[in-house]
């Protein structure tokens, strides 16, 4: 009649037919058969998730609690514990049945029968379930006992005044010392949160060593929040410390995350005023990181991973540099692990390292995630910012780049040679192996750009620094660069054009190329200006067309030739984008 298996009984459940369950629960037949009876709970059960009141069932379900099935108990129990909060009339039944089942003589059923007591919202609950609490913390078994330190939480959750009054931690620290440690674990739990106002669990020297002695027993749950606590402990010498050191050192090559990551933290603790020590620690913990980040099948894992091993770089500057394939992205790593991999590799990269980088990221601008695929262009360009040495490499990669016909490729490309030509095409050469500085980069890559400034689609950041260069170089590389600026111009007077980065460098490149070549923008700024100052909402677009007019009518040509040509400051890290 009925089947035990589980997803079946969530199918045609209907309103009508709890008269039914109702009579299945009383038939004798059933009431003799424990499979059948299981198989109508667990239909009272699934009526009752998909939002039947089933509550007219409660006397029949009281009565199915009475049964040696602990999968018919944990059912029953969670009919029980669901209309117990919101049948607070039916409380009190609840409660009668939950503590006669706490003196069971299985202890599977006292600690089930506890921790569901435990779990009620109910406002009396506290003078029912202190007596069972007291008796479960000194039961003869440890499955009842873990459930009792827990209960002990609950109750804090709903009276944390009595909890405090009635001396539970007292108790809890006797059970810190218990024989199983799934029970220690717990009371130290408990009494993390009981304590929690006063700073949680006091850890002396004695406390910290047993615990420490203990490791060994503890599961990963437990390992980590052992370490947790064991923050709190100063040790008194650097002996003391280098004991802890040598325990927690097992931990390290642990295989869960959470207890490689806790062991980790404690090791940076421990050794926070002994600088000496420092290079030393964080060499030791790398490793184990960089093994849980790669053996790691969740990419949730990896990204923590990832940020713990960026903090131990950004604390020891070339610790990672050896390591830089481990970064490399998998081609099923979601986007977000693959930001973060090329963001530690830009960190990474140094002389010896930067070119074969540069060369993995430039694998990555064909993922068809359209942000991978940027910021592995970014990601090079930064990279070339920081090691001179790759320039070369980099500008050719970037030529390449400019080959695909994929609108987003071409626009960041620009975008990145952009901050290029502002960091080594116009601070006086720093760059190494002959590139860049006194046009040598402009002469480089500002032909074949040429033939893309179209492909910037419609990004305004990529539009504003073409127009940049188009300013910037249009009197030496970019020949015919009035003629390409009267078309962006032509856009702002039939208002095709609205952003307003983009009119803010458009005033500056015309500018800029008419002090260079007056004779063939003359009549394009005049008419950008006059447009800009007299139609312009934009109020930074309006500002800036009226600053350049004025200057030009009050100074002159001469006087904005020295404001607008003047040489700018070097520059030693990333350009900021197409700004003015």
């Amino acid at each position: 009649m009925a089947n035990a298996g589980g997803s079946s009984y969530f199918v045609d459940t209907k309103r009508g037919e709890v008269g039914e369950l109702c009579n299945l629960l009383r038939n004798p037949e059933i009431q003799r058969d424990p499979v059948r009876r299981r198989g109508v709970v667990q239909k009272v059960i699934a009526s009752m998730t998909q939002g039947i009141d089933v509550a007219p069932l409660f006397s029949e379900m009281i009565m199915a609690s009475a049964t040696k099935d602990l999968v018919q108990k944990k059912l029953v129990y969670l009919y029980l514990r669901n209309y117990a909060e919101s049948h607070s009339d039916l409380a009190l039944l609840v409660i009668n049945s939950f503590q006669k089942d706490c003196s069971d003589d299985n202890p599977m059923i006292r600690g089930l029968a506890l921790r569901n007591m435990c779990s009620l919202r109910i406002n009396n609950l506290w003078d029912y379930v202190i007596n069972p609490l007291r008796v479960g913390m000194r039961d003869k078994n440890a499955y009842v006992r873990k459930a009792a330190a827990l209960g002990i939480v609950k109750l804090y959750y709903l009276f944390p005044a009595q909890v405090r009054d009635s001396n539970f931690s007292d108790t809890l620290y006797t059970m810190l010392q218990d024989r199983d440690a799934g029970v220690a674990s717990n009371a130290l739990f408990a009494l993390d949160e009981v304590l929690a106002e006063e700073g949680g669990v006091v850890v002396s020297r004695d406390v910290a060593e047993y615990l420490l002695s203990r490791l060994s027993d503890f599961d990963e749950w437990a390992c980590s929040l052992v370490m947790g606590v064991l923050h709190r402990y100063t040790p008194d010498s650097e002996e003391a410390v280098f004991d802890i050191l040598n325990i927690l050192d097992e931990r390290l090559k642990h295989a869960n995350s959470g207890v490689v990551l806790a062991a980790a933290k404690l090791f940076v603790h421990l050794t926070a005023g002994m600088p000496d020590l420092h290079e030393d620690v964080y060499q030791r913990i790398a490793t184990p990181l960089l093994t849980q980040m790669a053996a790691s099948g969740t990419p949730e894992i990896a990204y923590s991973v990832l940020h713990h091993v960026q903090l131990l770089h950004t604390r020891q500057r070339g610790l990672l540099a050896a390591h830089y394939k481990s970064f490399y992205c998998r081609y099923n790593d979601p986007p977000y692990v693959k930001h973060k991999k090329m963001e530690i590799l830009v960190d990474v990269a140094e002389a010896g390292s930067a070119e074969e980088i540069v060369d993995e990221l430039s694998e990555y601008v064909t993922d068809m995630d359209r942000s991978v695929s940027r910021r592995a262009i970014q990601s090079a360009g930064r990279i070339a910012l920081r090691v001179p040495s790759v320039l070369n490499f980099c500008a050719q990669q970037l030529l390449t780049f400019l080959t695909f016909e994929d609108e987003d490729v071409v626009a960041e490309t620009i975008l990145v040679s952009v901050d290029l030509l502002r960091k080594y095409d116009r601070d006086g050469g720093n760059a190494a192996g002959g590139s860049g500085g006194d046009g040598a980069l402009a002469a480089r890559l500002l032909p074949e750009l040429r033939r893309h400034l179209r492909g910037a689609g419609e990004d305004p950041a990529a539009k504003a620094a073409v127009i940049w260069m188009l300013g910037e170089y249009g009197n030496s590389v970019l020949a015919n660069s009035p003629y390409l600026l009267e078309g962006f111009i032509e856009q702002v007077d039939d208002r095709s054009c609205v952003d307003g980065e983009v009119r803010l460098q458009l005033l500056t490149a015309a500018l800029k190329l008419f002090l260079h070549r007056p004779a063939e923008m003359q009549r394009a700024l005049g008419r950008l200006l006059d447009r800009e100052i007299e139609e312009e909402m934009h109020v930074d677009v309006r500002d800036r067309a009226l600053l350049y007019y004025r200057l030009l009518r009050d100074g002159g040509v001469e006087r904005a030739r020295q404001v607008v040509l003047a040489a700018p400051p070097p520059r030693h890290g990333a350009g900021a984008g197409a700004g003015a």
